[in-house]
């Protein structure tokens, strides 16, 4: 997949500069940002049959309970000194797997975690198939929690955690997804174990129209660096809809008074340890004309502004992205 990245960005590199030859005005400029969003999203929009898939086959488990339960490797699991029921040698084994001490019901939660036993191996599948996935999950409303790859649970989870209590669980309930449909959530957490940027995909499983849980497939976004840093200019980036820097060319970035990046490198920056997203919100940074623009781009919905910077005058563009609630710009020097 990150080759096909590189491929298609320098042929939108191409077929931008003969654009921009042909006509002169700022319409090449939304032209080439809705050609890189274009080619983004083509690259997500597998990762959402997938879930759709995956959901058809964690609902096709159920009717088959009863021999699922049979046939479980229940070695597997045990139940530790304090109490709680998780699987044994995290290292050695296809996931990580707990029951919550937030479940009310610990027989029925356990025979949850052998029903979906199988649940394993189409994550590994699927986590092999495409790169960016950083894991994949299920959650249910039973308490219990399925997450391939393994990690290490003891030191990375309290037994009193409620599954359900995350927005990666409950924006796919019925209450907030009544559609019953794959959702996007574009709100991004740094990953603890050091993959940068991560974002979520969530889909519902139900069973005879009752609610039983959540997947999810949590995605790095360091395979969206290609965008950028293939575009030898670096004036592109993306930002959510509080105006938080996502991912972008270091040039821009840097362009924009934010904080100086470490090895001029955001995605260095990102990895770094004293790295806070809220350095890198255009709404924060110490240009008067930067917070104007995230203002103008966000809140008034305008698609282009202009202005000046250490003595620069600088014209940016923004498009809104389709797939998630955020915004591609391109900043360039005013002709």
């Amino acid at each position: 997949m990150k080759y096909r990245f590189f491929i298609s960005f320098s042929v939108l590199l191409i077929s931008f500069a003969c654009r921009r030859e042909e006509k002169g005005n700022d319409f090449v400029y939304f032209d080439y940002l809705d050609s890189v969003i274009n080619a983004l999203e083509v690259d997500l929009m597998p990762l959402e049959y997938e879930i759709v898939e995956l959901a058809k086959y964690t609902e096709s488990l159920y009717p088959l309970r009863d021999s699922l339960i049979a046939v479980a490797d229940k070695s597997k699991y045990f139940v530790d000194r304090n109490n709680w029921f998780r699987n044994q040698r995290w290292e050695s084994s296809s996931s990580t797997v707990f029951v919550s001490f937030f479940s009310d019901n610990l027989a029925r939660s356990k025979e949850e975690i052998f029903l979906t036993e199988p649940l394993d191996s189409v994550f590994a599948v699927l986590t092999e198939k495409y790169p960016m996935i950083a894991q994949v999950y299920y959650n249910t409303k039973s308490q219990t929690s399925r997450v391939y790859p393994p990690y290490d649970l003891m030191n990375t989870i309290e037994p009193e955690i409620d599954v359900t209590a995350f927005n990666f669980y409950y924006l796919a309930t019925e209450d907030k997804n009544p559609e019953k449909k794959r959702v996007w959530i574009d709100e991004i957490y740094i990953d603890p174990a050091g993959r940068g940027w991560i974002m979520s995909l969530i889909h519902p499983v139900y069973f005879k129209q009752e609610f039983m849980g959540v997947l999810g497939i949590d995605i790095t976004l360091t395979d969206l660096m290609p965008y950028f840093s293939g575009n030898r200019n670096g004036n592109l980036m993306i930002i959510d809809n509080l105006g938080t820097i996502v991912a972008g060319g270091d040039r821009a970035i840097e362009a924009l008074s934010m904080p100086p990046l470490r090895n001029h490198t955001y995605i260095q920056t990102i990895l770094s340890d004293n790295f806070r997203k809220e350095d890198f919100n255009l709404f924060r940074s110490k240009s008067k004309e930067v917070r104007q623009m995230a203002a103008k781009f966000l809140l008034e919905k305008e698609t282009d502004f202009r202005f000046e910077l250490d003595g620069d005058k600088l014209e940016a563009f923004c498009r809104p992205m389709n797939m998630l609630g955020w915004y591609m710009l391109s900043i360039h020097p005013r002709e």
